[in-house]
């Protein structure tokens, strides 16, 4: 009996070891599971390794674009290394979508390409390197003269820099062939781009004619675009868009003759359609002279981003200009604005959005004329938001509309929490309608609440000046709230009124309410304080 006890002992110590060690064992399997998932290549802990090294790597990539945004706007210059392209003027294929121009010549081909049939609709083109026309490390030699085919005669750069220079991408003409894809600049920049046309037809031009295609992530740097013809369309990096452009900015100078249809933008000349342009940036300088013997004949729009917009629906978000417009109309009639001349559509918005140069136009068109800070015109049915305007703006005109914000503000529109700094110079000689924010104020339903005025307006000469204000010209069916002019901008805030509601004088900037309160009283609050002094004191929009 007692030995079968201690068998029976014996045999569940074997029972008890065997789980201990079956125990150890599962639990050292656990264990190299667990280490694995922690240190394996696709463990948690390297998981969360390449999860930091790519957060620090795109941090530092975004500040690397910054730093090279900041030093473009500075005046400083674009990196440039020489081009490493084994077959030049012939796109790299990264893949079955996405093709990559690593020269000069490789762009030369694009623009044939494209101009040719070639539409790379559904396709993906971009720019593999910083490129500059004028340096012979753009190219894989500068020197050849085997591009006949595509236009060029002689030595590449020397065509590319002189004579007529670059022919811009997809056909100039009103009919043809254009670009249907995605054109992403990839944060580069294209430095020193040369366009020269002289023709007695109608053309569209910039570094791309026309574009059904959305472009995006591209600088052109210190370009030359000048233009002489019967009628056009003209933009720094497109005439004509039908599709959205982000993230794109511009420098040098435009400067247009036309005496028809001449709408001229320093992003794009007529946006259509549509589309969207946001984060976009014009510091080009613009002139466009209107050579029309006929009076009342031609259409110019001028605008720092877009010159007209036409189409269904267009927005315009976080985009500045910081580049002088001037434009002469000669006896045809203007439309011109810091941001946008003149709209077309029936439903659209310009947003968070500012501009900072001066704007001239003049016309002895006996048709009113439209200046305006950010707008020529804010069509029916628009709103315009959180907004300002710091530059200069001068009208010397027969008719004149003519406002820090907007020159005419048509049906059905809305201003809310804008402002106006820049002083207003007019000089007109027949109807005037001026205003610190709005001009001219159109029947119908019309807006504008929290808004200011501290900009001057200077009356240099003027036959009538019944319809002008520190706010608005003439009162017409407008709503106002929230309105603020500063004492001595002008006599009163609304023309032809004494008093109106919603509307108040300041003595100071220091009184209440705070400029960065009435403007920030909407529901966006887009407006921060300028703590580091980059628009004089003045409330910065919150991206700035």
């Amino acid at each position: 009996m007692n030995e079968n006890n201690r068998r029976l002992k014996r045999k569940e110590k074997g029972i008890t070891l065997i789980a201990l060690v079956i125990t150890i064992i599962v639990l050292l399997i656990l264990a190299g599971v667990s280490i694995a998932m922690l240190t394996g290549e696709n463990g948690i802990l390297s998981q969360a390794q390449r999860a930091k090294t790519e957060t620090e790597n795109a941090a530092k990539q975004e500040e690397e674009d910054l730093a090279k945004l900041e030093a473009i706007i500075n005046g400083q210059e674009v990196p440039i290394i020489q081009v490493d392209d084994e077959n030049p003027g012939q796109l790299e294929q990264e893949n079955d979508t996405t093709f990559v121009i690593n020269s000069i010549e490789d762009l030369v081909f694009f623009s044939y390409d494209v101009t040719n049939g070639n539409t790379y609709e559904g396709k993906i083109v971009k720019l593999g390197t910083n490129l500059d026309f004028n340096s012979d490390k753009s190219y894989v030699n500068p020197n050849r003269t085997d591009f006949e085919q595509y236009g060029y005669s002689g030595s590449l750069k020397q065509a590319l820099t002189s004579g007529t220079g670059f022919s811009p991408i997809g056909e100039l003409t009103v009919t043809g062939n254009y670009f249907y894809g995605t054109f992403d600049g990839n944060n580069k920049a294209i430095c020193s781009l040369y366009i020269n046309i002289d023709r007695d037809e109608n053309v569209r031009a910039g570094f791309f004619a026309t574009s059904y295609g959305e472009i995006k992530n591209l600088g052109l740097v210190d370009t030359n675009i000048t233009i002489r013809v019967l009628s056009t369309t003209v933009g720094g990096i497109v005439g004509r868009c039908y599709n959205n452009i982000y993230n794109c900015y511009v420098t040098g100078s435009i400067d247009v003759t036309g005496n028809l249809y001449i709408p001229i933008g320093g992003i794009c000349g007529v946006l259509d359609g549509k589309a969207n342009i946001e984060n976009c940036y014009n510091l080009a300088n613009v002139n466009c002279l209107n050579t029309q013997e006929e009076a009342g004949m031609a259409n110019i729009g001028c605008g720092g981003i877009v010159g007209q917009i036409e189409g269904e629906e267009v927005n315009i978000n976080k985009c500045f200009n910081k580049g002088t417009i001037n434009l002469d109309g000669r006896i045809s009639s203007i439309t011109v604005g810091g941001i946008v001349g003149s709209p077309t559509v029936n439903k659209g918005s310009i947003k968070n959005c500012y501009n900072d140069a001066s704007i001239k136009g003049k016309s002895q068109a006996t048709r009113y004329t439209n200046i305006g800070g950010i707008i020529g015109i804010l069509y029916p049915n628009m709103e315009l938001t959180n907004c300002y305007n710091s530059g200069e703006i001068s009208g010397n005109t027969n008719a004149l509309n003519i406002g820090g914000i907007a020159g005419s503000q048509w049906t059905n529109s809305s201003i809310n929490n804008v402002y106006n700094t820049g002083e207003i110079i007019i000089n007109s000689q027949g109807d005037l309608y001026a205003g610190g924010i709005s001009g001219h104020i159109s029947s119908g339903t019309n807006s504008i609440d929290n808004a200011y005025n501290t900009g001057i307006l200077d009356i240099q000469n003027a036959s009538n000046i019944e319809n002008v204000g520190s706010i608005v010209g003439n009162l017409a069916q407008i709503t106002l709230s929230n309105c603020y002019y500063l004492k001595d901008t002008y006599d009163v805030g609304v023309g032809g009124s004494e008093t109106v509601t919603g509307v108040a004088e300041w003595d100071s900037l220091d009184k209440f309410p705070s400029v960065l309160e009435v403007m920030n009283l909407g529901e966006d609050r887009a407006f921060k304080e300028d703590t580091n002094n980059i628009n004089n004191g003045y409330p910065i929009l919150n991206w700035q």
